[in-house]
């Protein structure tokens, strides 16, 4: 009797777990199957990101390319139109020296600039 007893109850805890098994694969292959239409809609398309991110990295630095020029020759020329202020009037001469130090100043200002610049792209 006992065993017989155990018997059944071994068989019903096998049909339970049985049970059980396929309810956990339906439920999961359910949601296996309303993953893959929310991806057909496009809500877990990570592609879409991924080269949106990309694609604005590249226009930022597409953007400071462009840019570059005016970063570079800007403080250039202002330093250039600083020294024709003084030239005109406070210096009787030319000053060459002077020049090549404000030339300098400005390059080295523009090429401070871009670098910030760069840098700051993330």
């Amino acid at each position: 009797m006992d065993f017989e007893n155990e018997k059944n109850n071994l068989e019903n805890n096998n049909d339970k777990d049985l049970t059980n098994k396929k309810i956990i694969d339906e439920e999961e292959k359910r949601k296996q199957r309303l993953f893959e239409i929310e991806k057909k809609l496009g809500r877990h398309n990570n592609e879409k990101e991924l080269k949106n991110k990309r694609n604005n990295k590249i226009m930022k630095y597409f953007a400071l390319a462009t840019n570059m020029v005016y970063i570079l020759a800007l403080p250039i020329l202002i330093m250039l139109g600083f020294y024709l202020l003084l030239k005109k009037y406070l210096f009787k001469t030319d000053q060459p020296l002077v020049l090549i130090i404000f030339l300098l100043i400005g390059a080295i200002s523009g090429y401070w600039s871009l670098i910030k610049q760069v840098n700051n792209i993330k």
